[in-house]
C-alpha cells in the first residue's frame, strides 16, 4: 500500500524530464553506432579498396544529412525546453496520478500517449537498423576488381568512350552512399515519430495542470 500511495503522489512531469534525458542519451548513442558502423566500412577501404577510396571520399559527407542532425536536435530540444520550464519558470507545477484519476480525459490522454510514447522508444532500443555490411562488402569488392582489370580499359576503348567504367564504379559507389544514408534517414523518421509522440505526452501533462490543477496550487 505504500508503494501505491508513494506512486500516485509522484509528479509525473518531473518523471518525464528525467525520462527525456534518458531517451535523448540512448537514441543519440543508436545514431552514433549507425553512423560509426556506416563511416568504419568506409574508411576500412584504405587497406581493402584503394582504387574506391578517392571515389568514396567525394561522397563521404552525405552520410553528414540533416535528417540526423534535425532530429537530435529535435530530441535535444524537447529535452531542453522541458527542462527549462519545470526548473525555472513553472518549479510548482505537478502532476500526479492521482489527479489524473479525477480527470478522466486527461487520463485518458495521458495514458494512450504514454503508451505509444513507452512503445515507440522500446521498439527502437530492442530492434537496431540492419545494416547489410556483407552485401555492401560484396559490392564494393566488384567495383574494386573492376577498377583494377584490364578489362575496363579495354570495353571504353571498344565503345569509343561511350562506356566508361570508372564512371559506371563511381554511380554504383555514390548509389551504396545513398543507400546507407536512407537505412539512418529510416532510422530518424522513426526517431521523429517518438519525439512527437513524447511531445504528444508532454503536452497532455502540461495542459492538465496549466487548465486544471494550475488555479489548485
Amino acid at each position: 500500500m505504500r508503494c501505491v500511495a508513494w506512486f500516485d503522489t509522484l509528479n509525473l512531469i518531473d518523471v518525464f524530464n528525467y525520462y527525456l534525458i534518458l531517451a535523448f542519451l540512448v537514441s543519440t548513442g543508436i545514431h552514433i553506432r549507425t553512423y560509426r558502423a556506416i563511416v568504419g566500412l568506409i574508411f576500412a577501404s584504405s587497406n581493402r579498396w584503394p582504387g574506391l577510396l578517392k571515389l568514396v571520399k567525394k561522397h563521404r559527407t552525405i552520410l553528414l544529412g540533416w535528417p540526423m542532425l534535425l532530429t537530435i536536435g529535435l530530441a535535444f530540444g524537447l529535452m531542453l525546453a522541458n527542462s527549462l520550464a519545470i526548473r525555472l519558470l513553472w518549479a510548482s507545477a505537478t502532476v500526479t496520478f492521482e489527479e489524473l484519476r479525477a480527470r478522466w480525459f486527461s487520463l485518458v490522454a495521458a495514458v494512450l500517449s504514454g503508451g505509444l510514447m513507452l512503445l515507440l522508444d522500446g521498439r527502437a532500443i530492442f530492434r537496431s537498423i540492419h545494416f547489410d555490411r556483407a552485401a555492401v562488402e560484396g559490392d564494393l569488392d566488384k567495383a574494386e576488381s573492376w577498377l583494377k582489370s584490364w578489362m575496363g580499359s579495354a570495353v571504353r576503348l571498344v565503345t569509343f568512350g561511350f562506356v566508361n567504367p570508372r564512371k559506371i564504379v563511381g554511380m554504383e559507389v555514390q548509389r551504396l552512399l545513398v543507400e546507407a544514408n536512407w537505412i539512418m534517414i529510416g532510422g530518424m523518421r522513426r526517431s521523429s515519430l517518438r519525439i512527437g509522440m513524447q511531445l504528444t505526452f508532454g503536452l497532455s501533462l502540461w495542459l492538465t495542470w496549466a487548465f486544471a490543477l494550475r488555479g489548485a496550487t
